[in-house]
């Protein structure tokens, strides 16, 4: 073991007395202050059901690193919870907590000088935030994704998120009874975790493995198995030997291991909340990800696994069917086989290792579900600086449609609308002013597609926002578009009865109002007041950047 460790100036030597007595008095010895000091990134918290198993987990993750001759040093983080507040005001401060998440790690772990990092994130924002942060202090990292819990079930139905959520609407039109309803919220989860369909959070476990910064096979574990804390065991382990070889996230982080993220990201169908967090984990990274990076990737990244919301198999049973790796193998020539992972193979490898276990579920180049990725970049008059669609779950009668704009200021106004039958067939819900600027946050739009949805209205009307969707979104859901209204998108200018064109296969997105008129309009617009006038919200209002360049606060 290297004798050259950052905790060794913090804890050795006689001019060190105070700092020493004041870490025993927490319990440590000497003995532990002589190891390699790993900090274990916990975001346990017990209202949330993606972290309440997390004590467990990393007690094994710590059992783990003692085991192998380093002392662990456990801290929380926090997951501001998207579910649980979907379409109301907590969560415009979901998307924000991303950069808090990275900032907060970055003054723990660099304010008490540890050698090392487990990371144990589960939650959608707080994923990338954890690689954030690792890709910025260059510590030897490993991250254990907290893991999705089996699908729910009743009445032989499948439960996922979105089952819950569309099923208000159905109750609302009288196709599902509230007694059903309520069976099925019971059932949702069998157990801890997040739900097994493809969410930001789950979407992210997978990413976060196919980057090489998960041991293999990690990212579809059920939360709180016993796999999964042998797996929390075997992370400790793993995270001496990166301290030992000096193994850090800079030599994991390339170009290369984007590329595969992406990648297999978008071969399963997972959420577009990848695309502004790939963005943003890549800055820190020091490489170069935009949206015509994921452009110019999905045209040639076929749809290999069809992941719930847009597709029948849930998380867990893709890693039954072989997980990340198998996912892996199936892109073959796509993958870049010189990236590495923490468990010291390369990404090739760990391909080449991998079997196919269910041909049903993971499909293979030569037999793919979709011949492009599950994401599209769209461009046009209505998003000059683009715009995010995940294509795999827009029925084919609405990839190529003029629709007429029914016009909303916040999603609470498209979602009273809906379920007051005020929306008809034909109509492209425009909701704005909910971008990362104009929100503030940048709110998820769940609540108002899954509206949407439970209308009966997923084949016959769109939804476009400069807002931003769930993993857990299906249907004919257009967001991030750029710029935003509230600074100076066209989105602004749409009124009630424009028409706006939506071509998913040349992608584009248009809307069909003369220049002339567009400036006459501009000339009289008067922006909203902001929603926020003091506290982080208005901080973050005022410095954060655009949807297109990852919503990152300024860091550089």
């Amino acid at each position: 073991m290297s004798r050259d460790l950052r905790s060794r100036h913090q804890f050795q030597g006689i001019t060190r007395s105070l700092q020493r007595a004041w870490i025993k008095g927490a319990g440590l010895t000497d003995a532990d202050l002589d190891r390699p000091l790993v900090a274990v990134v916990n975001t346990y918290q017990d209202f949330s059901p993606e972290n309440a198993h997390l004590r467990r987990v990393a007690d094994a993750v710590k059992a783990g690193i003692y085991r192998a001759g380093g002392t662990p040093c456990e801290f929380n983080a926090f997951h501001v919870t998207d579910s649980e507040t979907f379409a109301s005001e907590g969560m415009r401060y979901v998307l924000p907590s991303r950069d808090v998440v990275a900032d907060l790690i970055e003054l723990m772990v660099q304010g008490h000088r540890f050698d090392a990092m487990v990371l144990l994130p589960s939650g959608d924002k707080v994923v990338p935030g954890m690689v954030m942060a690792a890709a910025r202090l260059d510590l030897p990292s490993v991250l254990l994704y907290g893991g999705p819990t089996p699908v729910g079930r009743w009445r032989g139905r499948k439960v996922f998120l979105e089952t819950v959520y569309d099923g208000v609407g159905e109750v609302l039109r009288g196709s599902l009874s509230r007694a059903d309803l309520a069976g099925m919220e019971d059932a949702h989860f069998p157990g801890p975790g997040a739900c097994d369909t493809a969410t930001s959070g789950n979407t992210a476990g997978l990413y976060t493995e196919a980057l090489g910064l998960a041991l293999p096979g990690t990212g579809t574990l059920a939360a709180g198995s016993n796999a999964q804390l042998r797996a929390a065991q075997a992370t400790g382990i793993e995270i001496m030997r990166l301290v030992a070889e000096d193994v850090r996230p800079s030599r994991l982080l390339t170009a290369a291991a984007f590329e595969n993220a992406m990648r297999v990201g978008m071969a399963v169908g997972g959420s577009t909340n990848m695309v502004l967090h790939m963005i943003a984990m890549a800055r820190e990274a020091g490489v170069e990800v935009s949206f015509e990076t994921w452009d110019r990737l999905s045209r040639d990244t076929p749809t290999l696994v069809k992941l719930a919301p847009s597709g029948p198999w849930g998380v867990t049973e893709l890693g039954e069917a072989g997980g990340v790796p198998a996912v892996m193998k199936a892109l073959g020539p796509l993958l870049q086989r010189e990236a590495r992972s923490v468990a010291g193979l390369t990404i090739g490898e760990i391909a080449d290792a991998a079997t196919i276990l269910d041909s049903t579920c993971i499909h293979t180049l030569a037999s793919p579900v979709e011949a492009e990725g599950s994401l599209s970049i769209l461009r046009g008059t209505l998003a000059p600086g683009g715009a995010v669609v995940k294509v795999s779950g827009v029925a084919r009668a609405m990839w190529e449609v003029t629709l007429t704009a029914r016009v909303f200021e916040a999603e609470e106004e498209a979602i009273d609308a809906l379920r007051t039958d005020q929306i008809g067939p034909g109509t492209c819900i425009v909701i704005r002013n909910e971008g990362t600027k104009g929100g503030p946050g940048m709110r998820e739009m769940l609540g108002a597609t899954s509206a949407l949805i439970g209308a009966g209205l997923g084949e016959s009307c769109a939804l476009v926002t400069d807002g931003r969707f769930s993993g857990a979104t299906h249907g004919p859901a257009i967001g991030y578009v750029t710029p935003e209204a509230a600074r100076g998108g066209p989105i602004a200018l749409v009124e009630d009865g424009d028409a706006i064109a939506i071509d998913l296969n040349g992608r584009r997105l248009d809307l069909l109002v003369p220049v002339d008129a567009l400036e006459r309009r501009r000339a009289a617009y008067v922006a909203p007041a902001p929603r926020v006038s003091r506290g982080y919200l208005k901080f973050y209002a005022d410095h954060v950047a655009p949807a297109s360049e990852g919503a990152v606060m300024p860091r550089f």
